[in-house]
């Protein structure tokens, strides 16, 4: 028997080092971006941070501000524009939205409502589930369909601990798997983070300047292979497409403004 570091002919050593070597390709397309497919935005500053827009077939999370059950209307309209972009950028398939049950302090999203922020509700699949282990079993599944577009999930407050990192790591691994979006919406504020998502937004409702028109202060605190940074986004609904703030008052082009803390927060 030769050396039992190179037992090829054994295979599993030879299937370890096969797997170390395609764990690091992953992690080298990762961090690159060159490889990963994205859908751009409409914005070429939040394109171009973005390492040339959202990355596709993976999870994102975006958080609110709300501080109870009153629902945080920021975090559905940012996450029903992404999707409209999402699908302006070609991709074929359904949105699978698993909603959280209406309560006295907030409905489910309304087809008119979604109609107004410029994504079309017949391209929308909605699931009502009994709780938030139903909503994490639907879109894991969902992320699993290569049929779909992208997949949508309401939940609490991000679990600490393991528990939480291992639920957020399976819905990555679907979405890499398939290729499929998803979006995880946590309109409850808080500041605990799994780390598990491709990239993690804070939005917040910012004064729309006198037009009909959202607006949002944007904090991404966290992106894979990129650094946080924060805009101030119009959504233009009749155009599926973001416009800078910055832009209405003659200073467009402007970088992004860095997190305070941004370094600290960078993303593995």
């Amino acid at each position: 028997m030769g050396d039992p570091k190179h037992r090829d002919e054994t295979g599993q050593r030879a299937d370890l080092a096969s797997l170390r070597a395609e764990v690091r390709a992953i992690e080298r397309g990762s961090a690159g971006g060159a490889r990963i497919a994205r859908f751009s935005l409409g914005l070429p500053a939040l394109d171009t941070h973005l390492g040339g827009g959202l990355a596709l077939g993976r999870v994102h999370e975006l958080v609110g501000e709300a501080r109870g059950e009153l629902r945080d209307g920021s975090v559905f309209g940012f996450a029903a524009a992404l999707l409209t972009r999402l699908l302006a950028d070609g991709r074929g398939g359904e949105i699978l939205w698993c909603a959280r049950e209406a309560n006295m302090f907030g409905g489910m999203p309304y087809g008119w409502g979604l109609k107004a922020l410029g994504l079309d509700p017949e391209r929308v699949l909605f699931v009502r589930a009994r709780d938030e282990a139903e909503r994490l079993w639907a879109m894991e599944e969902g992320l699993r369909c290569g049929g779909l577009a992208g997949v949508v999930a309401e939940l609490g407050s991000a679990r600490p601990g393991e528990a939480g990192r291992v639920a957020e790591r399976r819905l990555q691994l679907a979405a890499e798997t398939s290729g499929v979006t998803g979006l995880l919406l946590r309109p409850l504020a808080t500041s605990v983070s799994s780390g598990a998502a491709d990239s993690r937004w804070r939005i917040a409702a910012a004064p729309s300047g006198g037009t009909l028109q959202p607006s949002w202060a944007i904090s991404l605190e966290r992106l894979r292979g990129g650094q946080p940074a924060a805009w101030l986004l119009r959504w233009d609904a009749v155009r599926g497409r973001f416009s800078d703030r910055e832009a209405f008052s003659g200073q467009s082009g402007r970088s992004p403004k860095t997190q305070p803390g941004a370094e600290r927060n960078a993303a593995a």
